[in-house]
């Protein structure tokens, strides 16, 4: 294989990872058409079943929508606060997109100066090596990129799926505080029961909290506004910090990476080389 072949492989694999990843490629992001479905809807006549799938969003939308069509009520401010919500959730995203990207980028070029000073030591010395030492090498820095997104897909589950799941529970309960529908079936919707589970040192008490909240609302009758308020500044902290955790543990995978399956390559080659020197 030569240098081009070589990095045609690591681009098209690169593409693979992460698909937004070049500046030439416009795909569409179904939470960034959601967003503009929200902020369209206003505009011109938009049903429910033309809904762009995302995370837990379009789900609430329908929610939204059809309650408001059951029992009453304007969908002006709770679609407003959902819009808000979405846009704050692809902030986010685009942070992890980022971090994500970066990452990638730093492994594809140092694997991209490998090769470079493979292929100009092989021209310099003009010394023929194995075909095979060669295609290890490439496999084994193949397997460093490969490993990079299941790692990622890993931490980012720890550290945000339950959160995620606690806010579309806080999402539903915003939106449909001000429907005539009762309070037990608001609860019911949002999906108290499904949390309850989720005993993180972190989320714990959130999860505490909430199921409180809604027992004092039923019992004595008291608004939850107030309260609610609270529980998403108070998560959306709890979110930030975890993020701060995601990022640092990317650093350590990214170094831990770098130093198992391309900084040995150069090491690789060299005995490779001097080993073909001998022969």
């Amino acid at each position: 294989m030569n240098l081009l072949l070589y990095t045609g492989i690591l681009l098209a694999l690169l593409w693979w990872i992460e698909p937004f990843s070049f500046p030439f490629v416009h795909r569409k992001n179904p939470g960034d058409a959601l967003e503009l479905w929200l902020g369209q809807r206003g505009l011109e006549r938009k049903e429910e079943g033309q809904l762009p799938p995302y995370k837990f969003y379009s789900e609430l939308i329908v929610t939204i929508l059809e309650t408001m069509r059951k029992f009453g009520g304007s969908t002006k401010e709770a679609l407003l606060f959902v819009r808000e919500g979405l846009q704050q959730d692809l902030q986010f995203e685009k942070r992890i997109k980022e971090l994500r990207l970066g990452t990638l980028l730093q492994m594809f070029l140092m694997a991209l100066i490998t090769w470079l000073f493979i292929y100009f030591s092989l021209k310099v010395t003009e010394v023929t090596v194995m075909k095979m030492g060669l295609l290890g090498i490439f496999l084994w820095q193949l397997l460093g990129l490969l490993l990079l997104p299941l790692l990622m897909g890993y931490f980012r589950k720890r550290y945000f799926h339950h959160i995620g799941r606690i806010w579309k529970t806080l999402f539903i309960l915003k939106s449909l505080e001000r429907t005539p529908l009762p309070r037990s079936e608001v609860f019911r919707l949002s999906g108290i029961q499904d949390i309850e589970s989720i005993s993180s040192k972190k989320l714990g008490p959130v999860v505490l909290k909430i199921k409180r909240l809604c027992h004092d609302c039923l019992k004595l009758g008291k608004s939850y506004e107030t309260d609610l308020k609270n529980l998403m500044e108070e998560l959306r902290f709890i979110e930030n910090w975890h993020f701060s955790l995601f990022e640092k543990r990317l650093g350590g995978i990214k170094l831990l990476l770098l130093g198992l399956f391309f900084l040995p390559s150069y090491l690789g080659f060299i005995i490779l080389l001097i080993g073909s020197l001998n022969l």
